[in-house]
C-alpha cells in the first residue's frame, strides 16, 4: 500500500503500538511519530521501504527501540531521531541505506551506540549527532561515503569518533567537533589522530609487489597508477646507497604515466625514489649511456617540480639510489603526481613515499592591545595592526605564538610558521591599507606569558629583530613564515618551548586578520622537517633556462556544469591548457578511468563529455583534466 500524503502520529496519551499500519509500503510524504508518552513498539511499520519525505521519531517517553522500521532502506528528507529517552540503540533502521537531506540523532538519553546504521553509506546534508549522555561510540558509521557537514558536540562518554568520514569533513574545513570526551573533545584533537593524519600515508613499490624494508617499512604492490602501464625490472645487481636493493630493481617506466594518491588535505612530504638500472651499467645495451641520456619531467598538484631530472648524474652513477623529498600542498583530497617524457628516453620511478609534514599546535595563542590591561583569550580571531585608522586612536595590535618542540636530537631541517587568515581592509576605504601587507614574526624568548593572562600591559617584547615575513592579501590561506633558524637556536639553548609574536614595522593601519586556535578549522601551526627537502631552485641552477616551478600557480581553472552530473555534461576548458587534452575521472579509492570526448577538446572552449553505461556509482570523484601545459582535478557529484 501507498499512501501520497503525510502522516503525523503525536501526542496520543493512549496509544501502544500502530498496528493496523502493517501493510503501508511507501509513504510519498513525511512521517512524524512524536510525544506518544505510552507508545512501546513501531512494530506495526514493519512493511514500510521507503519514506519520500522526512522521518521524525521525538518524545515518546516509553518506546524502547525502533524495531518496526527494520525494512526502510531510504528516506528521501530528512531522518531525525531525538529526546526517546529509553531507546539504547539504533538496530531498527538496520536496512537503512540512503538519507538525502540532514539527519540529526539529539537528546537521547539512554543511546549508547548507533548500532543499525552499519549499512548507511549515503548522508546527503549535515549529520549531526549532539547530546546524547550515554553514546560511546559512532564506530557503525565507518561505511558512511557521503555527507556534507558534520557536527559531533556534547556527547560526554564518546572518547573516539575519528573515522573515515568525519577524517574527510575535518580535511574539507566542514565538521565541528566540541563538548565529548577526551580523544573526540574538539576538531583538532580528532584531526591529529592516528586515523586522520597518519605520519605515512601510503608508501608505494612502483612497478613491484609488497615489500617491506629492513627497517620495517611497508612499501605496498604498485597501486593507484594511471596511463601507459608498463614496468621494468633487473633480476640481480647490487644497489649502492641503500641496504633495500630489490625496492630498486623495479620501476614503472613508461613515455607518461600519472600516480592518484587519495590522501587528507594537508600539507605532505612527497619522496621520490629513483635507482638508473639501464644507462650506463656494464654489460647491457645502455653500458655506453651516462650523463644525459635519461632526462624526464614531474609535475606533482599540476606545478612543475623537476624539470629535465637526470637519475644517473643526481645519483653519481648507475645502480645508486637516490631519494628527493618535495613538500606539497593537497587540497582535493587526491594528490597528483604526473611523469612526463623530457629532453631524453622515458621517466622511470622506483617507489613513492607520502608522510604528513609533522604538525605542531600552539600551546598557547593569544593577541594584545598595546598598553591596554583586556584579555582576549576566547577570540576566534588574531589581529595584526600598528597605526590609527581615521579619527580612531587603534592601539597597535600584535598577535602571540607559543609552541612545545618535539623531543629528541633529529635535526630540524626546516620549520615554518603558518598562519590562516587574510588582509580585512582590502575592501575598505582605509587609504593607508596596502593590499600586500608585510607581516613579520620575531622570536620572544620570555616563554612565561599565558593566553589566560596576557594582555598589552604585561605583554613580553620582541627578542630579536625580524626573523622573516610574508605578504598577506584579501586572500583567506595559510601563509608561511620560515623561523628554522630560530627554532633551532632555541633548541641548542636547551629551551624546548619557542615563543613568537607577529606585527607589522611598517607602522600601518591595516587590519591583518588570522585565527586562533580556538577558531576551528584552521588554527596556527609549525609545520616542522626533520628530513632533507629538495629545493627547486637548486635545479634551476643546473638547468640553466629551463624554469621549475617552486609552488603552484595562480591559474584560471576550467569549470564543469551542470554539477551535479550525470550521464551526459559540459567541460569549459580552461585556456591555460595547450595541446591534446584528456579527461579522467577518479574515484575516492583512486581507481581513474579515462573519458573520451567526441571531438578534439580545445582550450578556451566547451567540450561534451558523456560518461552513460560506464557504471558509475552516486558520489564525489574528480574530473583530471590535462595537457602538456596543466593538470587539474574538478571536483564533481555523480547523481542518480
Amino acid at each position: 500500500m501507498q499512501v501520497d500524503a503525510s502522516i503525523s502520529i503525536t501526542s496520543n496519551n493512549g496509544l501502544l503500538s500502530l498496528e493496523g499500519l502493517q501493510n503501508l509500503v511507501t509513504l510519498q510524504g513525511s512521517l512524524n511519530i512524536a510525544n506518544n508518552n505510552k507508545l512501546i513498539n513501531l512494530n506495526g511499520l514493519r512493511g514500510m521501504t521507503r519514506i519520500l519525505g522526512n522521518l521524525s521519531v521525538g518524545s515518546n517517553g516509553s518506546l524502547t527501540a525502533l524495531e518496526g522500521l527494520h525494512n526502510l532502506s531510504r528516506v528521501r528528507g530528512s531522518l531525525t531521531i531525538s529526546s526517546n529517552g529509553k531507546i539504547a540503540d539504533l538496530n531498527g533502521l538496520r536496512r537503512l541505506r540512503e538519507i538525502n537531506w540532514w539527519s540529526k540523532i539529539s537528546n537521547n538519553q539512554s543511546l549508547k551506540s548507533l548500532k543499525g546504521l552499519e549499512r548507511l553509506k549515503i548522508a546527503e546534508d549535515e549529520l549531526e549527532i549532539t547530546g546524547n549522555p550515554a553514546l560511546t561510540s559512532i564506530s557503525e558509521l565507518a561505511q558512511l561515503k557521503t555527507a556534507s557537514q558534520i557536527t559531533i558536540t556534547n556527547n560526554p562518554l564518546l572518547s573516539d569518533c575519528a573515522i573515515k568520514i568525519v577524517c574527510e569533513r575535518i580535511a574539507y574545513g566542514s565538521a565541528t567537533i566540541s563538548g565529548n570526551a577526551a580523544g573526540c573533545a574538539n576538531t583538532e584533537e580528532v584531526r591529529l589522530t592516528a586515523t586522520c593524519s597518519p605520519q605515512t600515508l601510503v608508501r608505494i613499490n612502483a612497478g613491484g609487489p609488497d615489500f617491506t624494508t629492513a627497517t620495517q617499512k611497508l612499501f605496498v604492490a604498485d597501486q593507484y597508477y594511471a596511463g601507459i602501464d608498463r614496468t621494468s625490472s633487473i633480476a640481480s645487481g647490487d644497489i649502492l646507497n641503500t641496504t633495500n636493493d630489490v625496492l630498486y630493481r623495479s620501476a614503472r617506466s613508461a613515455s607518461s604515466f600519472s600516480y592518484n594518491i587519495p590522501v587528507v588535505n594537508e600539507l605532505v612530504n612527497v619522496t621520490l625514489h629513483f635507482a638508473e638500472t639501464y644507462f650506463g651499467v656494464p654489460g647491457t645495451k645502455g653500458e655506453k649511456g651516462g650523463p644525459g641520456s635519461r632526462r624526464f619531467h614531474v609535475n606533482i598538484e599540476g606545478s612543475r617540480k623537476l624539470t629535465n631530472y637526470d637519475i644517473f648524474t643526481e645519483a653519481g652513477g648507475a645502480l645508486r639510489a637516490n631519494q628527493l623529498t618535495i613538500p606539497v600542498t593537497v587540497t582535493d583530497g587526491i594528490l597528483n603526481i604526473d611523469f612526463l617524457t623530457g629532453a631524453a628516453d622515458i621517466p622511470r620511478v622506483s617507489a613513492i613515499e607520502v608522510t604528513a609534514s609533522p604538525t605542531l599546535i600552539p600551546v598557547e595563542d593569544g593577541m594584545v592591545a598595546s598598553g591596554s590591561n583586556t584579555n582576549y583569550v576566547d577570540s576566534d580571531n588574531l589581529y595584526v595592526r600598528e597605526g590609527p585608522y581615521r579619527d580612531y586612536p587603534t592601539l597597535p595590535w600584535h598577535s602571540y605564538f607559543k609552541f612545545q618542540l618535539p623531543a629528541g636530537k633529529a635535526e630540524i631541517t626546516s620549520a615554518k610558521l603558518r598562519v590562516y587568515g587574510h588582509n580585512n581592509d582590502v575592501y575598505g576605504d582605509n587609504t593607508d591599507n596596502n593590499p600586500n601587507t608585510e607581516i613579520h614574526v620575531y622570536g620572544v624568548n620570555d616563554d612565561s606569558w599565558t593566553e589566560k593572562a596576557i594582555t598589552g600591559a604585561n605583554a613580553p617584547a620582541a627578542s630579536l629583530p625580524s626573523l622573516g615575513s610574508v605578504g598577506v592579501n584579501d586572500v583567506l590561506k595559510y601563509y608561511e613564515i620560515d623561523v628554522t633558524n630560530y627554532v633551532n637556536a632555541q633548541r641548542q639553548s636547551g629551551d624546548q618551548i619557542i615563543s613568537l609574536m607577529l606585527g607589522n614595522p611598517a607602522n600601518q593601519s591595516t587590519a591583518v586578520t588570522f585565527s586562533s586556535k580556538e577558531g576551528g578549522f584552521y588554527p596556527p601551526q609549525l609545520i616542522y622537517q626533520t628530513t632533507k627537502i629538495f629545493q627547486p631552485t637548486n635545479m634551476t641552477a643546473r638547468i640553466g633556462q629551463e624554469e621549475v616551478f617552486p609552488e603552484a600557480q595562480k591559474r584560471q581553472q576550467s569549470t564543469v556544469y551542470p554539477n551535479p552530473i550525470q550521464d551526459q555534461f559540459t567541460v569549459s576548458v580552461s585556456p591555460e591548457h595547450t595541446g591534446p587534452i584528456s579527461f579522467e575521472m577518479i574515484n575516492t579509492a583512486g581507481k581513474s578511468h579515462f573519458i573520451p570526448a567526441p571531438q578534439n577538446a580545445k582550450p578556451g572552449e566547451n567540450t561534451e563529455l558523456n560518461i552513460a553505461g560506464q557504471s558509475f556509482h552516486t558520489g564525489i570523484y574528480l574530473l583530471k583534466v590535462k595537457s602538456d601545459a596543466f593538470t587539474e582535478a574538478i571536483k564533481v557529484l555523480v547523481a542518480e
